[in-house]
Order: structure tokens, then C-alpha cells, then sequence
């Protein structure tokens, strides 16, 4: 009886290269899908993150301006008033510290003001070179103009202007103001009406943009 000692058994034969061809394009394609789903995740998250801080940026700045202005005089009011359909980027103003004799102790002035950020002045131009023009800045200024002063920024990439609005002198974004800024003072009887406009660039250099508004009523 004839042995032919070449035959494998079916058992131990490798694969065929069509079958091996086959095997490096799936899994090619497969590390392809894993690589392409963990880019996208990685993406999400870096978004998600950056509209997470914006977001604490933006409440914490308004809750910082809510929380003084609550217990202004009522005398804040008076240069916003002038300009109604303006609106105003700035606002001066005195909380109580006490009574004497029955009557209201007002502490130093305080003024919230919105200015350009240091690097990027209101000229049209990206100068700091971060993918937003003519960012600016939210600081409170406790004793303005003395030597007493002292200045806090409360939040930084405030936008020129607020969302939805244009320099062109037209109510752009329907709130009855025209041309307002990123940080925006109205007055309507004793309230007060403040709206924030913050932005930021996400990882992939999107612009992410916040606006929050709240109304506070002065008791003083």
C-alpha cells in the first residue's frame, strides 16, 4: 500500500492566502472603526469639557454681579437710564454696611465694567492669536480712581458684543437694545436687567459661545 508522506491532514493545514488576505483586511478595518470611534469619543469629551468650563465661567460671573447688585442703591440706575435703548457695558455703584442713627451706611463704590482683554484691544484683529477678535473681560473695581483701588477680573473671553448682535446701530438680536455688549446693563424702573455673552474655542478651534441674562430688582 502506497503512502503519499506529502499529505497533511485536514486538521493541521494552514491558511490559504485569499484567507489570510481576507483575515489582515477585516482586521485592518476593524483597528480602522476602533481608531475612528475612539477619535470621535476623544472629540466629544474635549467639547463637552470646554462647554463645561464656559459654562461655569459665565454663572459664576453673573452669580458674582447678582449677588452684589441686589443690595445696590438704587442710584445705579441713573447713568443706565440715560441710554435705554443702549444699554450699557458698565455700571458704578454702593451696597449698605450698616445703619447709623437709622440711616444707611453705603461702603466705597464698586464698579463692574466690561474691558478688553490686555493682548486684544477693540480693533477688528485676533491680536493674541487665539481664534477670537476683540475678546474682552469682565472686572470689578472696588474704589475706583483712589489709592485704595483694587481690581478683580471675574471672567475673561467676553465677546465684543452680544450674542446675536452687530455694531451696525439695529436691534439685531430683538431684546429692544441696539449695538450691546458681551456685558450689557438695562434699566427698567428699579430692575435690572444684565445679560453675559462668553465664548471660547474648543480643542478642534470651534467657537463655543454661552449668554445668560437675569433680572435683579434693587431694594435700597
Amino acid at each position: 500500500m502506497n503512502t503519499n508522506r506529502n499529505t497533511i491532514p485536514l486538521a493541521r493545514r494552514g491558511f490559504t492566502l485569499v484567507e489570510a488576505l481576507f483575515a489582515v483586511t477585516f482586521l485592518a478595518v476593524l483597528f480602522l472603526a476602533v481608531a475612528h470611534t475612539s477619535s470621535r469619543a476623544s472629540d466629544a469629551f474635549d467639547e463637552g469639557n470646554a462647554e463645561h468650563q464656559l459654562y461655569r465661567t459665565t454663572h459664576r460671573c453673573m452669580d458674582k454681579m447678582v449677588q452684589s447688585l441686589e443690595l445696590a442703591s438704587r442710584n445705579a440706575l441713573v447713568p443706565i437710564s440715560a441710554f435705554p435703548t443702549l444699554g450699557a457695558s458698565t455700571i458704578t455703584f454702593a451696597t449698605p454696611t450698616g445703619f447709623a442713627g437709622g440711616v444707611v451706611v453705603w461702603g466705597p463704590q464698586t464698579t463692574i465694567v466690561r474691558e478688553p482683554e490686555t493682548n486684544d484691544p477693540d480693533d477688528g484683529i485676533d491680536n493674541d492669536n487665539d481664534g477670537v477678535v476683540d475678546e474682552g473681560r469682565v472686572v470689578w473695581i472696588e474704589s475706583p480712581g483712589t489709592a485704595e483701588e483694587r481690581r478683580t477680573v471675574l471672567a475673561s473671553g467676553v465677546a465684543d458684543y452680544l450674542e446675536g448682535e452687530q455694531a451696525n446701530n439695529a436691534d439685531d438680536n430683538g431684546n429692544l437694545l441696539r449695538d450691546e455688549r458681551g456685558l450689557s446693563f438695562e434699566a427698567s424702573g428699579d430692575v435690572l436687567i444684565i445679560r453675559l455673552t462668553c465664548l471660547r474655542m474648543d480643542e478642534n478651534k470651534r467657537e463655543l459661545r454661552k449668554t445668560v441674562q437675569t433680572s435683579v430688582r434693587l431694594r435700597n
